[in-house]
């Protein structure tokens, strides 16, 4: 995939793992591209010809607006296409959506053209987000919830951490975690940054040579707003500086 790349991915099984269906997510990550004035490239023909318009404004009910094209016949193409694919991105995050049915629209007494909220939305990170190990003295902490205890949870020390996901440190007589597992209402705990609820699907679970009874479990984060993942971006980066100096940062 050309995750850098100002063009769409085709739709391919392979796309399908990063498409985001619920609509409560698909407006968090649309408020992130307007609030940070992120333009969206439109292709909507044949070809690699595209614009760069503005989300303008968000309204669940009533869809999105956008800047119009300067170009009387671009804005003419755009209108009468059948569909439109719009691509934007958010620090290392490709946004991709496609909609039909764009109609004329003004705002604020300028032109402006509306097309409905999306279904479906394409949320892309490049493999290999930087990874570090919490800051030492502080460790992080992920609080995970006891199957069947309401309310009790157990408390996993972190070992290293991304944008992407995490690794932490458990005991299979205490908390036995599976893989393809999904865990909803986890309590993340960053010093020096702060804490949030996070859900996680366990990847792997290896054991560890140095404690037989203990096992390192990689998580992977789903369904997070992107206030979650701003917040772990500023975690990484206050990492990332001690764990550079000391060669600690994963791959």
């Amino acid at each position: 995939m050309g995750l850098t790349t100002p063009f769409p991915e085709p739709d391919s099984p392979e796309s399908q793992r990063f498409a985001v269906l619920s609509q409560m997510e698909i407006v968090g990550l649309l408020n992130a591209l307007r609030d940070r004035g992120v333009p969206l490239n439109v292709f909507f023909g044949v070809g690699p010809e595209f614009n760069a318009l503005a989300l303008l404004r968000i309204d669940e009910a009533g869809g999105l607006t956008v800047e119009s094209p300067l170009d009387p016949g671009v804005r003419r193409r755009l209108l009468e296409a059948p569909a439109a694919t719009f691509v934007g991105f958010v620090d290392a995050i490709k946004l991709q959506f496609t909609v039909t049915g764009a109609r004329a629209a003004t705002l604020a007494g300028r032109p402006a053209i509306a097309v409905p909220l999306p279904e479906r939305l394409l949320r892309l990170q490049r493999r290999g987000a930087v990874r570090v190990r919490p800051e030492s003295g502080r460790g992080a902490v992920c609080r995970v919830p006891l199957g069947g205890s309401e309310g009790e949870d157990e408390a996993l020390r972190v070992l290293d951490i991304s944008t992407g996901g995490l690794a932490v440190l458990a005991y299979p007589e205490r908390m036995e975690l599976v893989v393809g597992m999904e865990i909803d209402g986890c309590r993340l705990d960053l010093p020096g940054v702060g804490g949030t609820v996070v859900s996680l699907r366990v990847r792997h679970v290896d054991p560890l040579p140095v404690d037989e009874k203990a096992r390192c479990c990689g998580c992977e984060f789903v369904r997070m707003a992107p206030a979650v993942q701003a917040m772990l971006e500023r975690y990484v980066v206050r990492c990332e500086g001690p764990a550079r100096r000391s060669g600690g940062i994963g791959p």
